[in-house]
């Protein structure tokens, strides 16, 4: 049974990036056969792999890197719409798959206190994954110190009008109509988990959120 990349290395692989993954391997190890390079470096949403091939393109896959000038590739942390391979963007809850133009990796936290304070009607956002995954979605006129006015969908299509920003120049956040959503869902701090994609839409070409919610 020919296995995966996925299958040999153990990380928090999406199914997209398991999908993304398997595909770089096959194209690399066809690259490797026709350049005879017996080592490259796979990086997929950030996380790091090192792929080693000897006779027979037999794989080996580990989790340490070895510093050289290896072939790099890299999964790009924004997927657009392709007309050609619609199936590459990844299902949102809530949004319809030919709505969505672009979109980003999502991120899940636990909900606290302070998320749903009425008076501070913020939620809010990682930081890291802010930085890392939506920023390259934004265009050059969108400022986020001002506030951009986005469109927030949840699991059953219904929207909500908030606004996306860099706020007191330390955090990220969603404000607006944040109170609005977490009061129609009746959420509940340290038990509701919300899960946070950000795309724009095929139509508007705007930028839009969806928000799933578990609860624990």
């Amino acid at each position: 049974m020919k296995r995966k990349v996925s299958d040999l290395y153990l990380m928090d692989f999406s199914p997209d990036e398991h999908e993304a993954a398997d595909g770089l391997v096959l194209l690399q190890t066809l690259f490797l056969k026709k350049q005879n390079v017996r080592k490259l470096k796979i990086t997929i949403g950030g996380k790091k792999i090192c792929e080693k091939t000897y006779n027979n393109n037999v794989l080996s896959v580990t989790s340490k890197n070895k510093v050289g000038s290896s072939p790099q590739t890299i999964v790009p942390n924004v997927v657009m719409a392709n007309e050609n391979n619609p199936s590459n963007i990844p299902t949102i809850p809530g949004v319809q798959n030919n709505n969505i133009l672009g979109c980003c990796k999502p991120f899940e936290k636990k909900l606290s206190t302070s998320d749903l304070k009425v008076d501070l009607n913020r939620l809010f956002l990682d930081k890291g994954h802010v930085k890392k995954y939506f920023l390259p979605l934004l265009k050059e006129d969108e400022d986020l110190e001002e506030g951009i006015d986005v469109v927030v969908y949840d699991m059953q299509g219904k929207t909500f009008n908030m606004k996306f920003k860099f706020w007191s120049g330390k955090f990220y956040v969603l404000n607006g109509g944040w109170k609005t959503f977490f009061k129609s869902h009746s959420l509940l701090a340290n038990q509701d988990h919300v899960k946070v994609w950000m795309f724009r839409h095929s139509e508007t070409g705007n930028l839009c959120f969806a928000l799933s919610v578990r609860r624990m």
